[in-house]
């Protein structure tokens, strides 16, 4: 039994390592939101059942342990300046609402990097359309998109800009409810909640930075901590294991005596 409850803290602690590892590596990533383990004991097992009477209640021993879930940290990463009027950061609660060309579905991303296809749409690398969408007609010069998420633009040979429209940002009342799916997206689940829509510094929204981008919230000194901890703990479940077989082989030797 107790190797099995070692065997367990051992499988979990390996699983910790490549979250973190892969927190690590995604340190450059703009708009990566930093993940960590949670974990919890395995059901009690009882070799004798509490009665009314006995006191302490029953006689059990622990099963070892297990992961419950996967966490994302939706804290916010510092900002980085590009000087690209593409460039957009969420200063505050709220995430860019997108729409998959393919499949329909709407997808939201702390990752304000944008840029214009071929339709003057107002598009993510990755070809996710901003939704609603922002598109330019074909005479108009994209200027910039103010704190408040209003677009401007100006007609080529003048200096007088035009409202094209507004942007907004979506909240949840659970952002850690929101499932991962790569490229630094989400979709919204029941544990989310439903998105709650509105304009840049409006009830509790955040406000949009031109010109820069989010960076990873991920702190290397932190994430070498953990792995250090997590490494120390792997080695010191290795090392009960190796104690517990060798008293269970000298158990053996001294019962065929």
């Amino acid at each position: 039994m107790g190797l099995q409850v070692n065997a367990s803290a051992m499988h979990s602690l390996m699983k910790r390592v490549e979250v973190l590892a892969n927190n690590i590596s995604n340190n450059q990533t703009v708009g990566f939101k930093r993940m960590d383990l949670d974990f919890a004991d395995q059901i009690v097992k009882y070799s004798r059942k509490p009665t009314p009477y006995e006191n302490p209640v029953g006689k059990f021993t622990g099963q070892g342990v297990k992961i419950t879930g996967t966490e994302i940290e939706h804290k916010q990463g510092s900002f980085k300046i590009t000087e690209n009027s593409l460039d957009f950061a969420i200063n505050g609660p709220g995430f860019f609402k997108l729409l998959d060309p393919i499949t329909g579905e709407n997808l939201y991303t702390r990752n304000g990097s944008f840029k214009f296809d071929e339709q003057g749409r107002l598009v993510t690398s990755s070809g996710y359309l901003l939704d609603p969408p922002i598109q330019l007609q074909p005479s108009q010069i994209f200027s910039h998109i103010s704190e408040d998420g209003r677009v401007w633009v100006r007609e080529p040979g003048t200096a007088n800009l035009t409202n094209l429209g507004q942007l907004t940002l979506s909240t949840f009342v659970n952002p850690a409810g929101l499932y991962a799916t790569g490229n630094s997206t989400y979709k919204a689940t029941s544990s989310s909640g439903a998105e709650i829509q509105g304009q840049p510094k409006q009830n509790g929204i955040g406000s949009i930075i031109s010109g820069a981008l989010e960076t990873s919230n991920v702190s290397l000194v932190k994430e070498m901590v953990d792995l250090i901890n997590t490494q120390k703990a792997y080695d010191t479940n290795h090392k009960v294991i190796i104690a517990e077989d060798k008293m269970a082989s000298l158990g053996d030797i001294l019962g065929r005596r």
